[in-house]
């Protein structure tokens, strides 16, 4: 019991530091942006390299938080629909589920760590970074994604984990 009490508290402090890392990133995402904007249409002098510093930041920021959103469960929808059935169905229908996120989770990181090498000599004109690093973004993440969906998976073996937790409440 313990174990899995310190297991979900450090579990708690990595989603809290995923919104601290991409609220940061949103932040300059937007500053430089702000900052181009002012420049350009004031001062006709725009920065050429915002496009691709948001080209590579975007990607990271999103990726990043796809891991606080499966976390929360708040990707699945088919959760409403799962209240209203006998709870054997919803047991089953959990674990398929994670089963079949699980699955298309470790092929989302196959397919990108694939791209991300792919791509590993071509750079960004300007910034002159790998393009490997807009692909690495997608691989960290769902590498996050496939251990969450391990932790749920293991939560609700030990009878943990709500089955009908996460998503909109109405």
């Amino acid at each position: 019991m313990n174990e899995v009490r310190s297991v979900k508290g450090v579990i708690e402090v990595i989603a809290k530091l995923i919104v601290i890392v991409s609220s940061t990133l949103m932040v300059g995402v937007t500053a430089v942006v702000f900052f181009n904007v002012i420049a350009r249409y004031f001062f006709s002098v725009p920065i050429a390299f915002t496009y691709e510093l948001v080209e590579l930041l975007f990607p990271w920021i999103v990726f990043l938080t796809v891991i606080n959103v499966t976390l929360d469960n708040e990707n699945i929808d088919i959760q409403f629909f799962m209240k209203f059935s006998p709870k054997p169905l919803q047991i089953i229908a959990s674990y398929v589920t994670k089963a079949v996120m699980l699955f298309f989770s470790i092929f989302i990181v196959y397919s990108s760590f694939r791209l991300a090498t792919a791509v590993k000599n071509h750079t960004l004109p300007l910034l002159g970074i790998s393009k490997s690093w807009l692909y690495w973004s997608v691989t960290v993440s769902f590498i996050g994604v496939s251990l969450v969906i391990i932790y749920q998976t293991i939560l609700l073996i030990i009878d943990k984990e709500e089955i009908s937790e996460g998503g909109e409440k109405l």
